[in-house]
């Protein structure tokens, strides 16, 4: 536990005095305020329709309908009829809409951001013969657990980050901008991302220890992230199901995607089947590439 701690903090450290880090904090961070920016955009101009089309004046800023909307009844029952239960459409329609777009782009970029960020975190050191010098001191468990929590702490600052973004362009653009609420909620969404990410990062840092090469570890950290997002779609499809029910839907729980939608529910009782699942499914990929690597020469 302490050389992991060690790694950890040594990887972490490097990592961020490094370009490397530096062009992550900044995708995460002008990546969010980007999309952010064309999220507010879009808004103003669908509120701008819908002002125009009922004859009522609008707000100087957009977001004042939309809050207004989110409080309604009709919204409630109507996402309550998409996604089948009603407590959590409730929870759903209380969030403040900037923070509930932050919660699914990071749901829906970080699996490839890690994919693209941490997939070299080992095979660099494998490819370039340094692991040799840690490893006369340290276990290879104990390496590549510290490096998979330096990369998880890396990760999570970026989300962190991110959430900043989102926070100052809602700050600075949206009416009826609710600043304690809406940093309350960009917290917990970006710690449930920290969970859904980290499934990601241990597949990534499981692949990245079973080859040495840096354009292999990052093409197969990416093929199989895309590989996991459509089978999770398929898998979850009624249509798929359909040609064999019973098999199909025991293998669907086995895909990271099949667990996001769990991570929205109001309770933390109700979450936990997911975050336990999501986690296992992380620590299972990163142990089954450090098997394989203590098999090896470093």
């Amino acid at each position: 536990m302490r050389h992991s701690l060690i790694v950890a903090w040594f990887d972490l450290r490097e990592s961020l005095r490094s370009r490397r880090a530096l062009a992550l904090m900044v995708i995460y961070m002008i990546g969010s305020m980007a999309a952010t920016g064309l999220f507010v955009v879009l808004l103003a101009e669908v509120e701008s329709a819908v002002a125009s089309s009922l004859s009522v004046s609008q707000t100087a800023r957009p977001g004042a309908m939309t809050e207004a909307l989110m409080e309604s009844e009709e919204l409630l029952s109507i996402i309550s009829g998409l996604i089948g239960s009603e407590d959590l459409a409730r929870e759903v329609v209380s969030i403040p809409p900037i923070a509930l777009f932050y919660g699914w782009l990071s749901l829906t970029f970080v699996p490839l951001l890690v994919a693209f960020t941490s997939a070299e975190a080992v095979s660099s050191e494998l490819a370039s013969g340094s692991a040799r010098f840690v490893l006369f001191r340290s276990s290879r468990l104990s390496w590549a657990t510290g490096k998979l929590g330096g990369q998880t702490l890396l990760m999570a600052t970026g989300i962190l980050l991110g959430s900043v973004g989102v926070w100052i362009i809602g700050y600075g653009s949206l009416g009826s901008f609710q600043p304690a609420t809406t940093a309350v909620w960009l917290l917990k969404l970006s710690g449930r991302s920290c969970i859904y990410g980290f499934t990601f990062l241990g597949i990534t840092l499981g692949i990245s220890q079973i080859t040495s090469s840096l354009n292999g570890s990052r093409t197969l950290a990416l093929l199989t992230v895309i590989a996991l997002g459509i089978g999770g779609g398929l898998s979850g499809s009624e249509d798929v199901q359909s040609y064999a029910p019973v098999l199909i839907s025991s293998i669907h729980p086995l895909f990271p995607n099949a667990h996001r939608i769990d991570l929205w529910r109001p309770d933390l009782i109700s979450r936990l089947p997911a975050i336990c699942m999501l986690l296992t499914m992380g620590i299972a990929g990163f142990g089954i590439g450090n098997l394989i690597m203590t098999q090896r020469d470093a």
